[in-house]
C-alpha cells in the first residue's frame, strides 16, 4: 500500500477550504463494503471538533454539531440522494465518534460498531482513535491536528492516506 502524507499550515479562517479539500480526497478513495473511515488525532484544543463541524456543513447537515465527548457518539443524516452537480452521494450518514473517555475495546463495542462500521454509506470519523485502536480497523485516512508553534488562529495540520 502506497501512504501519501501532507502537511499544511491553516489559518483557522481557511478551513472550509481545507474541509473542501479533504472531501475531494474522500471521493477518490476507492468503494469499498463498509465505512469510509477516518481518524482525527491531536491534543486536546486542536481543532478536531472544529474541523468536524466544518465538515458537517460542507455535508449539508445543518443541525448544531457539538463534540460527543460526553455522549461519545453521534449519527447525522445526509439528506438528499443526489450531490448539487447531479452526481449521486456516496455517504448518506455521518458518524462522529469521541474515544477520549473510552479506556478499552470493551468500552468501545458497547457503541456496537458492527451496525456502523459495515455501512459501506457511512463516513465514521473517530476523534482520539488511540484510544481504542485495538477495536479499529485500518482507516482510509488520518489527521492530525496540531497548536504547537503556531498562533491560537492557526492549526499544523498532516493527512496520511
Amino acid at each position: 500500500m502506497v501512504h501519501c502524507f501532507l502537511m499544511t499550515h491553516v489559518p483557522l479562517k481557511d478551513l472550509p477550504e481545507f474541509v473542501r479539500n479533504v472531501r475531494a480526497m474522500l471521493k477518490l478513495l476507492p468503494h469499498k463494503n463498509s465505512a469510509t473511515l477516518v481518524y482525527l488525532q491531536g491534543e486536546l484544543g486542536s481543532g478536531k471538533t472544529t474541523f468536524m463541524q466544518q465538515l458537517g456543513r460542507e455535508l449539508g447537515i445543518e443541525v448544531p454539531m457539538q463534540s460527543p465527548t460526553y455522549v461519545l457518539m453521534k449519527t447525522y443524516r445526509i439528506e438528499g440522494e443526489r450531490l448539487p452537480n447531479g452526481a449521486p452521494r456516496r455517504f448518506k450518514r455521518l458518524v462522529h465518534i469521541d474515544a477520549y473517555r473510552l479506556n478499552s475495546a470493551a468500552e468501545f463495542a458497547a457503541l456496537r460498531p458492527e451496525q456502523f462500521l459495515e455501512d459501506p454509506e457511512a463516513l465514521v470519523c473517530i476523534e482520539w482513535p488511540e484510544r481504542v485502536a485495538e477495536a479499529l480497523p485500518e482507516p482510509d485516512l488520518t489527521i492530525a491536528f496540531s497548536s504547537e508553534g503556531v498562533g491560537e488562529a492557526e492549526r499544523n495540520i498532516e493527512m496520511q492516506k
